[in-house]
């Protein structure tokens, strides 16, 4: 269990020691200016409308329920083959009457989903000015006065 808790830690030493190895260093600097970068998007809005759509019925339903009727009601009138010529005819008649009742047109509303796009600009980052004139790029929101670590090059 020694042996792992001294290689561990000789691991953590070696590691930080190889991080300035290559010439770099860490200070403190002070922000003295902060520019936003904007980048633009596109936005997706859709748009209900109410709209009303209209139909021809042809009224065949009607047409039939009108022939039935009208035989029945011409079969009560004259006898023999009369009687059956009054039962066509009242059948022709009823046909065309209760197609022209349900003939018509029929009305329903509709939503109606339409799509508007427009643009938008978004902070995307900041560009972050110290006090040695160097500047950086960042997502994250720093203000004039504080202290930010800066990762030096030495050469």
């Amino acid at each position: 269990m020694k042996t792992i808790i001294i290689l561990f830690a000789a691991s953590i030493i070696f590691s930080s020691m190889n991080a300035f190895a290559d010439g770099q260093s860490v200070n403190m600097a002070t922000v003295t200016n902060v520019r936003e970068v904007f980048r633009t998007i596109i936005i997706r809005e859709p748009i209900s409308t109410k709209e009303e759509i209209c139909e021809d019925e042809s009224g065949f339903g009607g047409a039939i329920l009108g022939g039935v009727a009208g035989g029945i009601i011409g079969n009560q009138f004259g006898r023999g083959s009369g009687n059956a010529a009054m039962t066509a005819l009242g059948a022709v008649a009823g046909a065309m009457t209760g197609q022209n009742m349900a003939r018509g047109t029929k009305c329903y509303p509709r939503d109606r989903i339409s799509y508007v796009e427009r643009e938008k600009d978004v902070i995307d980052g900041y560009i972050v000015t110290v006090e040695s004139g160097e500047e950086f790029r960042t997502k994250t929101r720093y203000h004039v006065g504080d202290r930010v670590r800066i990762r030096s090059t030495i050469e």
